[in-house]
């Protein structure tokens, strides 16, 4: 069975859920890129992961930016990593993050891939929610389900200083291989700058205390026809990550594609094997030919 876990299918759906608001440049409403750069997520009560700061950061001279994105490309030749292809290469870095016994923990997932549009067009929320829908659950697999939550939903909570923040609130069900399924609220911070938009994003333990929202993993069952359904519930914490869009070189409509993820890893997942990361690739490689194909024909 085609497997469901689409990576970059959920980094953009968090990216269409945060265009439109305005850019911003407050630096106290930029605190989550700073709490997931400078100080990390928490894998468990010992481990704080960092999530590496974007390639492209503000400040890189052009010398610096030059290597960076040779770097980014690897082995690759530049020229075959930028060619204007559904089937251009696609960088993707994936690393085990143990524990001091060795014990796995969790993964970071670093993934960068070129495309060709215009930077105003990954701008324009209705385009990207055209492109990428929202699937449910047919039953036979599980898809991706975000949802923004209002400022008017926020405050009936109680919860008025997320309502009146710079941040946008979304509720979140990202299934992994048809296994489990991930479900809380993402907190995504949004900023902005010439050429460049950044969208930093984690799951908010805010909301753990409202049972409708709070951070969970589900174990993901079938039944004797093969339909999927829900198990066990666990509360769950350990998911955070970043995607940004760079304009290369003005006036070219080559951008550049970066996103890194932090996943804890909980052993009953997968028994502590390789089954996520070893599927990812191919995974990640196909959702970004499509995201290139449906570019090329929006």
């Amino acid at each position: 069975m085609r497997l469901l876990w689409k990576l970059w299918f959920y980094a953009t759906c968090l990216f269409a859920l945060s265009l439109g608001h305005e850019a911003r440049s407050n630096a106290q409403e930029l605190s989550l890129s700073t709490e997931l750069i400078e100080h990390g997520l928490a894998f468990d009560a010992d481990v704080q992961i960092r999530l590496a700061a974007p390639s492209l950061h503000l400040g890189l001279s052009e010398a610096a930016k030059q290597e960076t994105l040779h770097r980014l490309a690897g082995k690759q030749e530049w020229s075959s990593f930028t060619r204007d292809s559904l089937m251009a290469p696609i960088a993707i870095d994936i690393e085990t993050i143990d524990d001091s016994q060795g014990e796995r923990l969790g993964i970071t997932v670093h993934n960068a891939f070129i495309v060709y549009a215009e930077l105003g067009k990954l701008r324009d929320a209705e385009a990207m929610q055209e492109m990428f829908g929202r699937p449910g659950n047919s039953g036979d697999s599980a898809g991706v389900v975000t949802e923004e939550i209002s400022k008017d939903e926020l405050r009936r909570l109680g919860m008025t200083a997320e309502a009146n923040s710079a941040a946008t609130y979304a509720y979140l069900e990202l299934p992994l291989l048809n296994k489990v399924l991930v479900r809380g609220v993402i907190r995504i911070e949004k900023r902005e700058r010439e050429g460049a938009s950044e969208f930093f994003w984690r799951l908010d333990p805010a909301f753990d205390s409202v049972d409708k929202y709070a951070s969970r993993w589900t174990k993901l069952e079938r039944n004797s026809v093969g339909k999927l359904f829900e198990g066990e519930s666990f509360a769950y914490s350990g998911c955070g990550g970043f995607l940004g869009v760079y304009e290369l070189e003005p006036g070219t409509n080559q951008l550049l594609v970066e996103s890194r993820l932090l996943l804890r890893e909980p052993r009953e997942w997968f028994a502590g094997s390789n089954f996520l990361r070893s599927k990812l690739p191919s995974m990640m490689q196909e959702n970004a030919r499509n995201f290139r194909r449906k570019l090329a024909n929006h």
